[in-house]
């Protein structure tokens, strides 16, 4: 076998690999085997079938191609080992020659990574404590969510009123909106969530009354075609209900906490310890993000295309995964937005290659530091995931991380680059 090295810029090299006519004959017998088994031919034993049964049976080519696909595997494989390349992507081959056998193999290799002063990065957390408004802010949202309604017909809808309308919007020479229309829409009065100006118009309505009432949009509306105009709304109310909220005694406390506190000042005090442990978890993700910012400022290192490419595609399926699951077709998707899916495409590149920067310079990092793991961890870290799955795919879920295989080394590097920025951050946020 034949082999050079050529450097190429972004840490790629291309290997011009010329398999030797010895491994192809190699190639050649396994191909032979494989399709021994896989082909069944009457009056034989499987495994057991004449060479030129085969060949009558699946043709010359196809094991000719076989032959080719296994020479080329086992002939990169052994120039990577042979060359002694860091190879951190899948290669890109290229068949050059058929006889002899030549081809092409464009990987990317581990670059050279500078990590800078990192020692010198100095991080600072915010402390946010818990305000009383944010505490009553909670407390509201429950009380509204347990108040009772009761329909009103002698009096005007008012504030903090539960309504319900139907409203359709229009130019004000008479033309249709579209997105301004709607049939028995609930809206509590005085919460502001719809465009202002607008609740005021049904303030002091009677049920079954009927009006027309002009808003004016915000400028920054994000429905261009409404932002900044003045619509004219047609409004029927059909219904006007009372809330009525809960005391907040004994008994809304056994309620609301599932019969685990008896006063109402100890589930304000789990709300407040809720909100302490939501902004502490936010304070704690803008370490690791201004950490994260701080290594890619002084941290050098090339980004191999290959990666970037890698990374790229992922998160374009990424993106059209979550969509599925949320029930929407991605050609609609790109209608909607107006772009190709090569322009998308585009938009996450430079995403992606600041993603593949962080990578390679936390696992720099993780070579440098040699953070230790414990097993017990791993396991159940392992655990976890697998109790994310029903029963009956527990099993295989833990199977999938057995010692030494690739997902258990690749978990046991995620939670040392986890516990790497953890002490990083304990040390340089002091």
């Amino acid at each position: 076998m034949q082999v050079s090295v050529k450097t190429l810029p972004k840490s790629e090299v291309e290997l011009t690999i010329e398999v030797s006519g010895e491994q192809l004959e190699s190639a050649r017998a396994e191909a032979m085997r494989r399709f021994q088994k896989e082909v069944k031919i009457d009056g034989f034993r499987e495994g057991h079938a004449p060479e030129e049964k085969i060949v009558e049976r699946v043709g010359e080519e196809n094991i000719a191609l076989e032959a080719n696909d296994i020479a080329i595997k086992l002939a990169y494989a052994e120039a990577v080992k042979g060359e002694k390349l860091k190879v951190i992507s899948h290669p890109k081959i290229e068949i050059r020659s058929a006889n002899p056998l030549k081809f092409t193999a464009k990987v990317a290799v581990l670059p050279e990574v500078e990590l800078g002063d990192w020692k010198g990065i100095k991080l600072k957390k915010e402390e946010s404590p818990v305000e009383r408004k944010e505490v009553e802010a909670v407390v509201k949202d429950i009380l509204r969510g347990n108040a009772e309604a009761k329909e009103v017909k002698d009096r005007a809808a008012q504030k903090s009123d539960r309504v319900e309308i139907d409203f359709s919007g229009f130019t004000p020479d008479g033309v249709p909106l579209d997105g301004t229309q709607a049939k028995n829409h609930p809206l509590i009065l005085g919460e502001g969530n719809f465009i202002p100006g607008f609740e005021e118009g049904v303030t002091g309505m009677q049920a079954g009354e009927e009006k027309e009432h002009a808003v004016k949009f915000p400028e920054n509306y994000h429905a261009k075609h409404l932002a900044g105009k003045e619509v004219k709304f047609k409004i029927k109310l059909h219904k006007i209900e009372e809330l009525r909220e809960p005391k907040l005694d004994a008994e809304f406390a056994k309620k609301v906490s599932g019969g685990k506190k008896e006063k109402w000042e100890d589930v304000e005090a789990d709300i407040e310890k809720h909100l302490k442990g939501r902004k502490e978890a936010q304070a704690q993700q803008k370490l690791e993000n201004d950490l994260i910012a701080e290594l890619l400022k002084i941290g050098k290192v090339e980004t191999p295309e290959i990666l970037v490419d890698e990374e790229t595609e992922w998160m374009l399926k990424d993106l059209q995964q979550r969509l599925a699951n949320g029930g929407m077709d991605w050609q609609k998707y790109l209608e909607q937005l107006k772009k190709t899916e090569e322009e998308i495409r585009k938009e996450m590149r430079g995403e992606a290659e600041k993603r593949v920067k962080v990578r390679l310079i936390l696992d720099k990092l993780v070579a440098t530091e040699k953070p230790e793991v414990e097993e017990k961890d791993v396991d159940a870290e392992i655990e976890k995931q697998a109790n994310r799955y029903p029963e009956s795919q527990k099993r295989e879920v833990r199977e999938s991380f057995a010692a030494g295989t690739p997902n258990r080394i690749r978990l046991q590097h995620q939670l040392k680059v986890i516990k790497l920025i953890s002490e990083f951050i304990k040390t340089l946020s002091k």
